[in-house]
């Protein structure tokens, strides 16, 4: 199942028994070698991980885990620790095409439940702190993640590029005249 970052934020983490509350997301850590979701940060008494290993569902009203073992101190599971230690974020960090034309930021993202691997990215130019000129790039297109930028292929721009050359433009009007949306519609 996909979900965003979004729909997953402040969502409570539930034991699937007792129902109890265990938390809320507060973060989720992406491993930026590979796109692999591999925790949610949680804070109940102090900040804890939740391994998405141990995630037996997410629905849209909770995240459900079998064991309230599973939550540990990030020092605790190393492998993900390191993750941490590589501090860098998906969420609001800047994108760039690889030829260092500025896309936005990421205002959103998108991964699958099922094997937990981000998928999409929603990128976002900023205007007096409004969003605008959206786009939405496929994890495929990404190169490199770092923890104060992330790089996708150039193709992501001149795929619209293309779309804006291939519209077909009214013969009373002039190349220069012709208008389109940020989404090259």
């Amino acid at each position: 199942m996909q979900k965003s970052f979004r729909e997953i934020l402040g969502l409570p983490i539930r034991e699937k028994l007792s129902h109890g509350l265990l938390g809320r997301v507060e973060q989720l850590i992406v491993n930026p070698l590979n796109g692999e979701i591999v925790a949610f940060f949680t804070r109940k008494d102090h900040k804890l991980l939740l391994p998405t290993v141990d995630v037996v569902r997410v629905s849209a009203d909770a995240v459900w885990v079998e064991n309230p073992e599973a939550l540990a101190t990030p020092d605790e599971i190393i492998r993900i620790a390191e993750v941490i230690k590589m501090n860098a974020p998906i969420f609001s960090n800047r994108v760039f095409t690889v030829s260092r034309q500025f896309l936005g930021e990421v205002i959103d993202f998108r991964f699958e439940t099922n094997g937990w691997v981000l998928t999409k990215i929603d990128v976002a130019k900023r205007i007096l702190g409004i969003p605008t000129a959206q786009k939405l790039i496929n994890s495929s297109q990404i190169v490199r993640i770092k923890s104060n930028e992330i790089t996708v292929r150039d193709a992501v721009v001149q795929v619209r590029e293309k779309k804006i050359a291939d519209k077909e433009i009214a013969p009373n009007l002039a190349p220069a005249t012709l208008k389109t949306d940020e989404s090259g519609n």
